[in-house]
């Protein structure tokens, strides 16, 4: 296991705007750490400074105590897995699998162990005399995740590795690729566009938005404390609702003058600030019940997915979603009666986006046995 840290590491293209700019991170040894962020942020060009296949234009990389930033990509001592699995196609599984070892000048008895080793490990022991054109694209990936594996690099990245899969063989690999990381205790470096694999396989994530870092930190702790706008509008699903409020004597009044009560503490905080983004998310916006202060909503779309229903509807010129539990009945048009908690409210300055208030409500989550005891 080895530790990873950028310093103040900075990529720019003929000397043009920075496409990566001031990047801060240490990761620790044996940590599984994704990158995410929309098409285009920087999360591969960054995976890539790390590679050796992009240079540094400013900063340093170290990987465990070695300062590398100028190492070519054979001295770092790490493995890649890239979004095109490139498998040679007139090799076949095995011969694809030991290539690297090959290159090393591995022996070929040592070869031949650690590929039945993780062709085990991976389910491949039945695929190891076929080519690539005879696999399915989730047993490609295995072979490619196994190329990587077998090298017995301490570090191993992975550029999008999964995005070429459906969705329900997508869930399955992040399970397997997860378990595989933490028996092997290698240090995983994992670059997405996909939330919702950050959330479900990462220790730490960091978030990237045009170059620069938005948030670093455990995925439910960027969940119920998002940085910004951005960082509580990216991560979720559905994701936050955010609506332009004015601050009005101990409310939060909408653009169509409906109104959010608020707490005298929250009003204070607010004091220098006449107008803020709100945020709520949907599984936190609740059907009113009697006495609760409320507001009717328009209903203009319900999805009810089975054990839950998404109901989109009209406030503040804004659509938002509500995520209630359960199958509910709700016609498109009618007018229902929700309820805002204000422990469940985010206010975002306006300008910069940047989170000013939100009530801690955090608890240590009960463990299963707390739950059945």
């Amino acid at each position: 296991m080895k530790r990873v840290e950028l310093k103040n590491v900075s990529k720019t293209y003929d000397g043009k705007a920075n496409v990566i700019e001031g990047i801060d991170v240490d990761i620790k040894p044996g940590e599984f750490f994704v990158l995410v962020g929309p098409s285009g942020c920087g999360k591969s060009t960054m995976l890539r400074m790390i590679a050796g296949l992009e240079g540094i234009s400013q900063g340093d990389l170290f990987i465990g105590e070695e300062k590398v930033t100028h190492h070519i990509p054979s001295k770092r001592n790490l493995s890649m897995v890239f979004q095109n699995y490139a498998l040679y196609p007139h090799l076949t599984v095995e011969q694809n699998i030991v290539f690297g070892l090959h290159t090393k000048k591995i022996p070929k008895k040592e070869q031949k162990a650690r590929c039945l080793e993780t062709a085990d490990m991976l389910g491949l022991s039945d695929y190891l005399g076929r080519k690539p054109r005879e696999l399915s694209g989730g047993q490609r990936q295995r072979v490619a995740l196994a190329r990587a594996i077998v090298t017995q690099a301490p570090i191993c990245l992975m550029d999008e590795p999964l995005s070429n899969l459906d969705a329900k063989l997508r869930a399955k690999m992040r399970s397997e690729i997860r378990q595989i990381q933490r028996k092997l205790g290698i240090t995983m470096i994992y670059v997405t566009h996909d939330q919702t694999e950050a959330m479900t396989m990462a220790d730490r994530m960091m978030i990237l938005h045009n170059g620069q870092v938005q948030q670093i930190g455990h995925p439910l702790e960027i969940y119920n404390h998002p940085a910004n706008t951005f960082v509580a509008s990216f991560i979720g699903s559905p994701p936050m609702n955010l609506v332009d409020v004015q601050v009005n004597d101990g409310s939060l009044l909408l653009a169509d003058n409906r109104s959010i009560p608020i707490s005298e503490a929250m009003a204070k905080s607010l004091s220098s600030h006449t107008h803020v983004t709100a945020g709520i998310r949907p599984e936190h916006i609740q059907l009113a019940k009697e006495g609760q202060m409320s507001f009717f909503a328009h209903v203009v779309n319900v999805e009810v997915l089975g054990t839950e229903t998404l109901i989109t509807c009209e406030v503040g010129g804004k659509q938002w979603i509500a995520k209630w539990n359960g199958q509910w009945k709700i016609d498109i048009g009618e007018k229902v009666p929700i309820h805002i908690h204000e422990d469940h409210l985010f206010l975002f300055n306006q300008e910069n986006g940047e989170c000013l208030y939100h009530t801690s409500t955090d608890e240590e989550k009960p463990s299963w046995k707390e739950a059945v005891l």
